[in-house]
């Protein structure tokens, strides 16, 4: 699936490609062997007393290093999260929300701030597009696929790869660690690939692509796959992706690969991907379809698990 190997990836990208939890425990580790087990074991040699104070005394900068790697690590980690859930917007689907009516008196003074920060609960819920209003398409295109909601557009990498025969394995809700579907051959233990997927409205950047290159080290996966809809930008995610083994899709790289399923599959993806409500986007944190509602500053979606203490939010128009 990746191209052929060109150039290696730096020292440190390889470091901020791990997970932050795996650099903690390296620097935690690091500073245990250099400053306990490797001077105990040099200490019964008299030759090495110079050499047993130096690595004492210096094993704090692996440490440190390590633990400034992880620092950087979890806060790039909670960006791309930020990124993937309420980040880049893309292009509404033709169908667009009913205009909705001002929120009642009483209904203002319950929010008590604008939305989408105010409580959804407090809010005057408004009629969001119904799927009857919008007809399901009748074959593959690349429109078609743009009008996915995130989690759709997800389920639709999942089933794509099941027709190809693989036995896939997601995270159904919450964070991914960076890998939306991992894939496994029939009677093979250990996965042949992971991929990560972005409904996005702009390009991925390097970033994204080297977080699925730190998921496929700390898997110890070799193959990985990236579907962009709205493909990718800069040369040091091409650059990247070829040393790593990450094979690039976007929008019309993926539709290439659907049409060359057989007739009957493609018929039963689309029926399985189109079923239902696929454009009314789902809560990141809950994996519910979230509710369409009006509050001071306009229509936004919010969490029907509000009241359970979920405060996720999104406005209109914008990709989750």
């Amino acid at each position: 699936m990746g191209r052929r190997r060109k150039k290696q990836p730096s020292t440190s990208d390889v470091l901020l490609a791990l997970p932050w939890w795996m650099l903690a425990i390296g620097s935690a580790a690091s500073y245990l062997i250099f400053h306990n087990i490797l001077p105990a074991t040099f200490a019964a040699n008299p030759f090495l007393g110079i050499v047993v104070m130096m690595i004492r005394g210096l094993a704090w900068v692996p440490a440190l290093l390590l633990a400034f790697f992880a620092v950087l690590s979890y806060l790039r980690e909670r960006s791309q999260q930020a990124d993937a859930r309420l980040g880049p917007a893309r292009n509404e689907p033709a169908m667009r929300p009913r205009p909705v009516k001002a929120p009642s008196q009483s209904a203002r003074s319950t929010a008590g701030s604008d939305a989408p920060n105010a409580t959804p609960d407090a809010t005057t819920p408004h009629q969001a597009p119904t799927q009857a209003e919008a007809t399901p398409p009748q074959s593959w295109t690349l429109e078609a696929i743009k009008s996915l909601e995130w989690k759709r557009f997800e389920l639709l990498c999942v089933q794509y790869y099941e027709h190809m025969g693989f036995t896939v394995k997601t995270v159904p809700h919450g964070p991914d660690g960076g890998i939306d579907a991992t894939l496994y051959k029939a009677g093979v233990d250990a996965p042949v690939a992971v991929v990560q997927c972005k409904a996005w409205g702009k390009p991925v950047k390097v970033e994204q692509v080297r977080a699925l290159g730190g998921s496929m080290l700390a898997h110890k996966v070799k193959r990985g796959v990236f579907w962009s809809l709205s493909g990718y930008v800069g040369n040091p995610v091409q650059e990247f992706s070829e040393s790593a083994g990450i094979q690039l899709l976007d929008g019309p790289a993926i539709l290439e690969r659907i049409r060359t399923l057989d007739a009957e599959k493609q018929a039963a993806l689309l029926a399985k991907v189109f079923e239902g409500d696929y454009r009314t986007p789902s809560c990141p944190a809950c994996g519910v379809k979230l509710v369409a509602r009006n509050g001071k500053s306009g229509p936004f979606w919010g969490c029907t698990n509000f009241r359970a203490g979920c405060r996720y939010t999104l406005q209109m128009g914008r990709s989750a």
